[in-house]
């Protein structure tokens, strides 16, 4: 089994932080269908549209994702099909430390979210186990589960020491989740990627995990390496061992190449998982885990244009930067790039505008001049396609192996993947970085 790159992209060492000169209390050991059990709880449990029983009490969940998984756009997501959504990643010192900024633009503490965007998790950064215990403290007995990121894979990530870089630092994320597990009142889930060094030492990792007190592990069927453009197709395969090796003992989501609702289908029965997680896909068409049509999945009967009118009303009743997200205004611009890629492909002085808009007003006005270009045009929404979904699910070689690995194993050298402006400037406002996470 191949090692590990040694190059600049290995993440940093650093000793585990105690959480306590005290020995820790047990970690909490929650029911194996803690989960099911919320859905149903929630009468979110049941299809609206699809009778099909392999969807019958599974979780179909928005990712956890910077600037893009915002209390707007949860709410528009629950509408049509989400029952479970999570927060954007919340970095957790930053959190406890600026509390009129950042935590008052990502959180509300006196109200905490609304009671229609329950069931919901709260997912916190950090390899510091006393700032995420404080931070998660602070908001456990306002949502449902609380999420420790182990799958972000950009360069930020390994700066802090946090995402899919502490997967390879064990003893300090087990102390992490044995610190959460044992001392808040809820789950503490973890989200992961599979190991550069492979499935076997994966599966090894995720036992661990749980006997740290992990009570959900959701698994992006990807390595740190697979991002960008270099992304390639999500192993699911792996994700199926992983259900094999713990699936008894906690509920397992599983995320990657999820584009439409026969996916989500396809890829329960594959993995036999609790649940699907989205992140592009429902990025792009929020309707997604509705189904387009039962009979016909690629098929579209709500459009890309109703969703984003249907959107701009929500951020109207429930701004972005107020208890939502920490970028406002740039936060929905970003999203409207994403729903609207097709439209907006045909119009660079439309895209500009949406660039530097200023307002709802003016982003209003956009939306409405490619409503009017789609009349003209004759445009139907049966005929819609994922456009910036896409984007980087091109492979070149017959066994869908993505660039980035062979360039690993050739050279050792990884090079970061370039991000678009609206993206990476919304992480600089947020994390004084330039690279994009989820």
């Amino acid at each position: 089994m191949m090692a590990p790159p040694d190059n600049h992209d290995k993440p940093e060492q650093t000793e585990p932080i105690p959480a306590s000169l005290n020995p820790l209390p047990p970690s909490k050991r929650f029911p194996r269908n803690w989960l099911k059990n919320l859905l149903i709880q929630a009468k979110v449990n049941q299809h609206p549209l699809d009778p099909d029983p392999i969807l019958t009490n599974k979780a179909l969940v928005v990712a956890p994702m910077v600037d893009q998984s915002d209390l707007p756009f949860r709410l528009l997501c629950r509408k049509y099909g989400s029952n479970l959504c999570f927060t954007p990643m919340i970095h957790a010192k930053m959190f406890l430390d600026k509390s009129l900024g950042y935590r008052a633009k990502f959180w509300n503490l006196a109200d905490g979210t609304p009671k229609e965007d329950r069931p919901l998790v709260a997912q916190f950064c950090s390899s510091d186990p006393d700032a995420l215990l404080t931070a998660a403290g602070m908001i456990q007995h306002q949502v449902d589960a609380i999420d420790l990121n182990c799958g972000c894979p950009q360069t930020i990530a390994r700066r802090g020491g946090y995402g899919a870089f502490l997967l390879e630092n064990e003893a300090v994320l087990l102390n992490v989740v044995r610190t959460l597990s044992s001392q808040l009142d809820i789950p503490i889930t973890v989200k992961v990627r599979l190991l550069p060094s492979g499935v076997e030492d994966s599966l090894k990792l995720y036992q661990k995990l749980v006997e740290a007190g992990a009570s959900m592990i959701t698994l992006h069927g990807r390595n740190r390496f697979q991002k960008g453009q270099e992304t390639g197709k999500a192993n699911w395969d792996a994700i199926a061992r992983v259900v094999e090796t713990i699936g008894e003992q906690v509920p397992v989501l599983a995320n990657g190449s999820i584009a439409n609702l026969k996916d989500v289908k396809d890829c329960l029965r594959h993995t036999n998982t609790d649940g699907i997680m989205s992140s592009e896909a429902v990025l792009e068409y929020p309707a997604m885990f509705l189904g387009e049509q039962v009979l016909d999945p690629y098929k579209r009967t709500i459009g890309r244009i109703a969703l984003v009118n249907e959107f701009l009303d929500i951020c109207e009743k429930y701004p972005p930067n107020k208890g939502g997200q920490g970028s406002g205004l740039k936060c929905i611009r970003v999203h409207l790039h994403r729903m609207l890629h097709a439209d907006l492909q045909d119009d660079s002085e439309l895209r500009k505008k949406l660039v530097f808009a200023k307002d709802i007003a003016a982003i209003r006005n956009i939306v409405h001049k490619l409503e009017e270009m789609q009349h003209q045009n004759k445009h139907k929404v049966e005929n819609e396609e994922a456009s910036w979904y896409i984007r980087h699910r091109i492979v070149d070689n017959e066994f869908n192996v993505p660039k980035s690995r062979l360039a690993w194993e050739k050279t050792k050298i990884v090079k970061c993947v370039e991000l678009d402006d609206e993206t990476a400037g919304a992480i600089m406002n947020m994390f004084g970085d330039n690279e994009d996470c989820w």
